[in-house]
């Protein structure tokens, strides 16, 4: 019997040991348009090109100049956030021209790691893992992975870059999952700072409110869907045939119609629903059920309220993803951390507003 006990705890601590979470993914497969979107630098004097390819992002080195480290291709720098002392490690799914040395740098330009690693070539896509043990450096929401890999002569062709936590996943929720919130209570200073329009010679203006969001209506054009209001934008991310709901708390001066777009400016969808006015704060939720764009980090929730007229005040704005997971991890037992995640296994700061994840707990933070 203890035999037994023995090869249980020996498999959850592998289990616990060998947990990992992704916090940031780039997929290049069917390469970009235009000019190459990220930073990109090669040695005075020295051939290559970033280019797009079908598969994903052509870096060629055509001459070299004895320098492992150029050039340098940014190959993933949306959202990356990361941890003083943390473990974590980089995947790249990339197909190379010979074998050689890859070079990773990851953090910001304040700061960062640099590690290397040996590649050898198998004339096809592959995966190579470089582990950044004990990185050094907190990187909030502004960090990249730098490719650097000029080591090799020719056309290598990254088609996906992945980092990982290997400090384990949080609890999986049970049930719909708050995964973007804002909270506009207080207002806000100087200019509105996110988008907004109204039709033409429509008057009417977004202002401050210590309750939040002040939009007036002065004269309506018949159009319900001006003016429109960006009331959220930061690191939106959807996911295709996903059912969504977006709860805004607001005051509304009339009883109307309220609609909502969410997406971004490539593809967005809209719905809307009737709104009672109380003469109060409320509560409205919009079903985005089926929703239909992939919005990877850069969505918005954009408010139209051109059938109010008045002024509506909008105190805070969450997107609700329904029907999370019941399914839980066996893990061994770890030390706490004091690490923050929220509802979609995103890690976050301090500064971040809504429900959190910490050292297996969950809290409001606000």
């Amino acid at each position: 019997m203890k035999k037994i006990f023995t090869l249980v705890a020996m498999a959850m601590m592998a289990i616990g040991a060998n947990a990992q979470t992704l916090i940031a993914e780039k997929d290049w497969t069917g390469g970009f348009e235009g000019d190459y979107p990220m930073w990109a630098q090669f040695a005075d004097g020295q051939e290559g090109s970033v280019a797009s390819d079908a598969e994903g992002v052509a870096i060629t080195v055509g001459t070299q100049t004895g320098e492992l480290w150029q050039p340098q291709v940014t190959v993933l720098n949306e959202g990356l956030s990361l941890a003083e002392d943390h473990d974590y490690k980089v995947v790249v799914t990339a197909k190379f021209p010979a074998s050689g040395t890859l070079q990773i740098n990851m953090g910001n330009w304040d700061g960062r790691d640099q590690y290397t690693t040996a590649v050898e070539a198998t004339g096809d896509f592959q995966e190579v893992e470089v582990a950044f043990d004990g990185y050094a450096y907190n990187v909030d929401g502004n960090g990249f992975v730098l490719f650097q890999c000029g080591d090799f002569a020719g056309t290598t062709i990254v088609k996906k870059v992945q980092v990982y936590d290997m400090a384990g996943d949080p609890e999986p929720p049970v049930g719909d999952q708050v995964i973007a919130e804002k909270d506009w209570t207080g207002g806000f200073e100087g200019d509105y700072p996110m988008w907004a329009q109204f039709a033409d010679g429509q008057e009417g203006s977004v202002a401050s409110d210590p309750d939040g969001v002040a939009i007036t209506v002065g004269t309506q054009t018949g159009e319900l869907w001006q003016p429109q209001v960006t009331v959220l934008n930061e690191g939106l991310s959807l996911a295709e045939d996903n059912d969504y709901a977006v709860k805004v708390t607001a005051k509304f001066p009339a009883s109307g119609t309220l609609q909502i777009n969410m997406g971004n400016w490539d593809g967005r969808d809209q719905y809307t629903t009737a709104v009672e006015a109380t003469g109060d704060f409320q509560e409205v939720q919009v079903d985005f059920d089926g929703y239909a764009y992939n919005v990877d980090g850069n969505g918005f929730v954009l408010f139209q309220c051109g059938d109010f007229a008045g002024t509506t005040i909008v105190k805070k704005v969450q997107v609700i993803q329904k029907g999370g997971t019941g399914i839980k991890n066996v893990k061994a037992e770890k030390a706490l951390n004091n690490v923050r995640y929220n509802l979609a296994g995103q890690k976050v700061d301090a500064s971040y507003k809504g429900i959190v994840i910490m050292n297996g707990k969950k809290f409001i933070q606000k």
